[in-house]
């Protein structure tokens, strides 16, 4: 976690808290001043003790930038009236860990702040662009492949992300449904299309786990695996403590779900890549190995508000933005790769500008302008 300046500067005050976000990434590179050890092998521990190596950790970093640019970049672009969905998934990027963990034929259904999950499962297909595909969906074009334009979802055919609104849980059951299928598609010998070990994963909110929808499908897994029938699926709670403008009570999924029988908890902090990526691995294998019903516990942070039309400044006191703004992953992955001499300052600050270059080329005009255009609307 970052410091909270005290006395909280007039910069960090403004509407625009996209640009602040963005601004205090770079400035928290820039002005790092702490000891770097000797750079790690690729396959070595990115840090002492952490199950992911300096490698996977370069990988994931990466594609927490080109989510989080993807979020910027949305939010110009919908100045400009070029993208229609502004839901990000800035605090969220601690899922691209659970797309590592997993094979590109597990199926997916995902919440919609799935942007670091995406990035990362493109790796597993060469020539598959996230960027473009991505921008194609925020801004509802006839070309997006997967949704030909009618919704912004996140999915892909060949990466086996099952296209769906995720607002309300909707997706639980079938991912559960999948799973069941799976099983059964292997014991009555039907071909499959994926390997017969192949696990369902569904992500969704610490908000939406208190639907009906959710619950329905919680108890129906629970209600498999109590009959001893393989349900191999991975229920992945990203827990942001907020939905929409309503604050989870503190401690509530944890009390809700970890002692629940016949749901398999297990908790990783997704703001730590390195800290959490053994955890997140544990949960993945244990549903792979037991094929029981799985409920990984996500922590994560609600960066920018619930969308690009929610000004939280207008109801949340600076303070408090503050304090979350200073959980940003992305903060505590430039202290990784700092720290351990994997990257500079230099290298971290190139590398974000890259996919900062990458997604606000495709809105036509540059970056300068467009924060211009950003702050000219939304003034600091």
């Amino acid at each position: 976690m970052a410091a909270i300046p005290d006395p909280i500067p007039a910069r960090m005050k403004g509407l625009n808290r996209a640009e602040i976000c963005d601004v205090n990434f770079n400035e928290f590179v820039r002005n790092w001043s702490g000891r770097a050890d000797a750079a790690p092998a690729p396959d070595e521990a990115i840090v002492d003790g952490s199950a992911l190596d300096a490698a996977g950790f370069r990988e994931l970093f990466e594609s927490q930038l080109i989510s989080r640019h993807l979020d910027l970049m949305a939010r110009v672009l919908r100045v400009q009236n070029k993208v229609f969905y502004t839901i990000g998934s800035s605090g969220h990027e601690g899922n691209a860990m659970v797309a590592r963990l997993t094979r590109h034929t597990d199926p997916a259904f995902l919440h919609y702040r799935s942007g670091g999950f995406m990035a990362e499962r493109f790796r597993k297909l060469p020539g598959m662009d996230p960027i473009m595909d991505s921008a194609l969906s925020f801004a509802a074009s006839k070309e997006d492949p997967i949704s030909g334009g009618r919704h912004k979802v996140w999915g892909s055919k060949p990466l086996w992300v099952l296209p769906q609104t995720s607002t309300i849980a909707s997706h639980l059951p079938k991912a559960l449904g999948t799973a069941i299928a799976i099983e059964a598609g292997r014991r009555i010998g039907h071909a499959l299309p994926i390997p017969g070990d192949s696990i369902a994963t569904c992500s969704f909110g610490d908000a939406s786990s208190n639907h009906a929808t959710a619950q329905t499908a919680f108890n129906a897994a629970a209600w498999t695996a109590y009959q001893k029938l393989p349900a191999p699926v991975l229920f992945v709670c990203e827990d942001n403590g907020i939905g929409i403008s309503v604050k989870t009570p503190s401690g509530w999924i944890a009390q809700n779900f970890s002692q629940r029988p016949n749901l398999d908890y297990f908790y990783a902090d997704g703001l730590d890549l390195a800290g959490g990526y053994a955890d997140v691995q544990r949960a993945v294998e244990h549903c792979r190995r037991t094929r029981r019903p799985t409920f990984l516990h996500l922590r994560t942070a609600r960066l920018m508000g619930h969308a690009g039309t929610d000004f939280e400044i207008e109801w949340r006191s600076i303070a408090e933005l503050c304090a979350v703004e200073a959980t940003d992953p992305l903060l505590r992955s430039a202290v990784i790769a700092l720290e351990s001499g994997l990257m500079s300052q230099d290298e971290v600050l190139a590398q974000a500008a890259q996919h900062a270059e990458q997604a606000h080329g495709l809105s036509e005009i540059d970056p300068e302008t467009e924060r211009a255009l950003v702050s000219a609307i939304h003034p600091a």
